[in-house]
């Protein structure tokens, strides 16, 4: 057998996410009971994912499990060794140890006989092995992407493991209600349905129910942890505004969230004063400056004028429900912290 029992950890669930789903919000998310979050890094001939590095940085912050997928254009080895590196270079930025994934999928099958090239058994199985031999030997967790019917008709999943001389995981997708007994000795990831509804991405998201924590978890780089020029400047800001942490000092001006700047956030509470039936200033200040550029540069054109007025509100409102937060038109912990990230 080419994979040992599958069942060999505790069982949790997780979601794998793209562009395709727009802006998300990983607080939430891990907030929800989601324990890890693979993204799609890119696609073809270096195409990095629109939403990889948020979704990267998001993570990594906020101390999510994460790994990657890679999804193939590819129709040599060459060409998916080629895609390997591109995936490795992306995942090196923020982990030096995740599970990266070989995702070939009947568009790559398309793709190719737009080519003039049929993608065999012998090659796909050719690919698999050429791209997960590369991130073999750069030290990340090899996984294959397959279903049912590649399973049967494009991989020779034992052939595979046996050339990369280490343990293969298998990410099995069926979206049905339960799999077969052989297909859960096979499974390591199972992706059971495309149409989850989870807390922080707005629509339809893959849900996928993991029974391995693979080698070990998810090991950030020292570099991963790199400046957030969003938290920079929260941070600037609210040292100017007077902010300080759980010791009494100011915020160390890092671009880091990590906890005292969460700290802080905790304690913030931007808003309009309410005046009869209309609002007018309530909270000023740096602060309020910077939340008035951040809803500028996220598409709600606001005047930075430091006073949190009506117009404030209704432009907050507007990214509160963009982002699927609670629309109250008041800057908390939640909404300051998904602008840091989109």
């Amino acid at each position: 057998m080419y994979v040992e029992s599958a069942y060999e950890d505790e069982e949790y669930f997780g979601i794998d996410v793209s562009v395709h789903n727009k802006d998300i919000n990983v607080k939430q998310i891990r907030d929800a009971g989601y324990k890890r979050i693979i993204i799609r890094a890119g696609y073809g001939k270096n195409n990095v994912d629109q939403k990889f590095v948020s979704n990267a940085e998001a993570c990594v912050n906020l101390s999510v499990l994460s790994g990657i997928y890679w999804f193939s254009y590819g129709y040599t080895e060459e060409m998916a060794a080629n895609e390997a590196n591109y995936a490795i270079a992306q995942a090196k930025k923020y982990w030096s140890k995740c599970p990266v994934a070989f995702d070939l999928e009947y568009d790559t099958v398309r793709y190719a006989r737009q080519k003039s090239v049929e993608i065999t058994k012998s090659i796909a199985t050719e690919m698999a092995i050429a791209f997960l031999n590369v991130v073999v030997e750069n030290g990340y967790i090899p996984v294959l992407y397959t279903n049912k019917d590649y399973a049967q008709r494009y991989f020779d999943i034992e052939e595979i493991e046996a050339a990369l001389g280490t343990k293969l995981y298998i990410w099995y997708a069926r979206y049905t209600n339960c799999l077969t007994t052989t297909e859960k000795e096979m499974a390591h990831i199972w992706q059971k349905s495309s149409k989850g509804k989870v807390p922080g991405i707005k629509g339809n998201v893959d849900i996928n129910e993991f029974y391995t924590n693979f080698e070990s978890t998810t090991v950030p780089t020292t570099s991963s942890k790199t400046c957030n020029i969003n938290i920079l400047n929260f941070q600037k800001a609210a040292n100017l505004d007077g902010y300080t942490d759980q010791d009494g000092n100011k915020l160390k001006e890092d671009g880091l969230d990590g906890p005292k700047t969460q700290y802080v956030r905790k304690k913030i509470k931007l808003k309009a004063k309410k005046n009869l039936f209309t609002y007018k200033t309530g909270s000023t200040g740096h602060l309020v400056k910077y939340w008035q550029r951040r809803l500028t540069e996220m598409g709600f054109i606001t005047e930075d004028d430091g006073k949190y007025g009506n117009n404030t509100r209704k432009n907050t409102m507007k990214m509160q429900e963009k982002y699927e937060l609670v629309q109250d038109g008041v800057v908390g912990y939640n909404t300051m912290s998904m602008s840091f990230y989109n």
